[in-house]
């Protein structure tokens, strides 16, 4: 009896130990397509067994899109053979479903590692399909900036910046990072610019902020990546509190760089366009006696003074930042002040009676010498694309006729 007992035991063991897989599971394993056992998966979640057969479910779906890729791929090589040796047919090639298929098997393979690194009843962590999962869809990486470079072509910004954005995000997602870390991505930056330039063109303002926060890798890249965040966060602010709490940030990032020239600009603008002069005038100031010879700061000096009708300190500064950055809208600027510097002149004493030979030679160099910062600006912005130069170029043309 006691024999009888034991053998009882160890059947009920090997029954709980060789458990088959679920009905729920079984039913998606016995998909045919990638569409029907994603249905099924995503309707019978909650009802696999397991962290295991979870894995095994989605592992299942990397299957099924890999079999469309290694369609699509197979179509592509004959396609190839027959073009270069005039032997078989050209077939129709799927371009849309290969990169819906790659995207699918990446997306898929990373919920399967999500379930698969999960510990069993035992408390240990067996990883069934990690090994297999890198090793067959790490070198299709690349297919996703392909995949992105034809999107975009398309016009098709929002599944540009899908496959884009997943070619940064695997390269450091827990499947592919110990992979992705054996050899230098050159591709990594320069695609997370582009993933956040499509974001930002989707108003995806906070994916905005996290490719370009990944591009600023790459110093080539810092400047631009920088740009596009700032006008995205600047796009997202409402009240004059996002504004404040903006410059707090600004504040804070330019005190652990005071070099950067970016930074520092973007919080000279929104001081300004917060009314909060007294800020600009100190940071400007402040950047002056650290840097003399700064042309951010030379140019926002000038444009304050030039907003304050005080031409002199204007045309002053603006010289010195065109000494450091020949920029036609501070060249335009610059001569905007020299010819309201002679029209006071000219109004003064017009106001005494006809203007005498002596104010005459007194004034007209002056618009002589802003005609010759405003043709530098022409050849510099030919198109007036940044500045407004051809109407005052012929104001100074006028005057200086009317002072011979």
């Amino acid at each position: 009896m006691k024999k009888l007992m034991i053998v009882a035991l160890m059947a009920i063991g090997a029954t709980t130990a060789f458990a088959g897989d679920s009905p729920t599971l079984k039913s998606i394993l016995k998909a045919k397509t990638y569409a029907e056992a994603e249905g099924l998966l995503k309707s019978d979640l909650s009802q696999l067994a397991s962290p295991a057969e979870k894995a095994k479910a989605y592992n299942k779906l990397v299957d099924l899109a890999m079999d469309k890729v290694a369609k699509e791929q197979a179509v592509a090589t004959s396609n190839q053979m027959a073009e270069q040796y005039g032997q078989g047919k050209i077939e129709q090639y799927d371009t849309l479903g290969l990169y819906n298929a790659i995207v699918q098997a990446f997306t898929a393979a990373e919920e399967c590692e999500k379930y698969d690194v999960q510990p069993d009843a035992k408390g240990k962590v067996k990883p069934a399909f990690h090994d297999k999962n890198v090793s067959r869809l790490v070198g299709y990486r690349s297919h996703l900036i392909n995949g992105g470079i034809y999107y975009q072509d398309k016009h098709d910004i929002s599944s540009a910046f899908k496959l884009l954005s997943m070619y940064v995000d695997t390269h450091d997602s827990p499947l592919f990072a110990a992979e992705c870390a054996k050899t230098p991505d050159e591709n990594l930056a320069n695609m997370a610019y582009y993933a956040a330039l499509f974001a930002y063109q989707n108003k995806d303002y906070n994916n905005v902020k996290k490719y370009a926060d990944i591009a600023k890798i790459d110093e080539k890249l810092s400047k631009d990546a920088s740009n596009l965040k700032n006008a995205a966060i600047q796009a997202t602010l409402v009240t004059r509190q996002d504004s404040v709490n903006y410059v707090k940030q600004l504040e804070a990032d330019y005190a652990q760089n005071p070099d950067d020239e970016l930074t520092f600009g973007m919080l000279l603008n929104i001081y300004t366009g917060l009314g909060m002069n007294d800020e600009v005038k100190t940071a400007v100031e402040k950047k002056l006696a650290a840097d003399p010879n700064n042309y951010t700061a030379w140019a926002v000096k000038g444009q304050n003074a030039m907003n304050a009708g005080d031409f002199d300190e204007a045309i002053t500064s603006f010289k010195k930042a065109i000494e450091q950055q020949e920029n036609p809208v501070v060249l335009t600027f610059l001569a905007a002040c020299m010819l309201d510097k002679g029209a006071q002149i000219e109004d003064k004493q017009a106001a005494r009676g006809p203007l005498p030979q002596t104010a005459k030679d007194q004034i007209r160099p002056i618009y002589e010498e802003a005609k010759t910062y405003l043709e530098r600006a022409k050849a510099a912005d030919p198109d007036q694309a940044q500045s407004r130069w051809a109407y005052l170029l012929e104001t100074c043309d006028y005057r200086i006729q009317n002072l011979k």
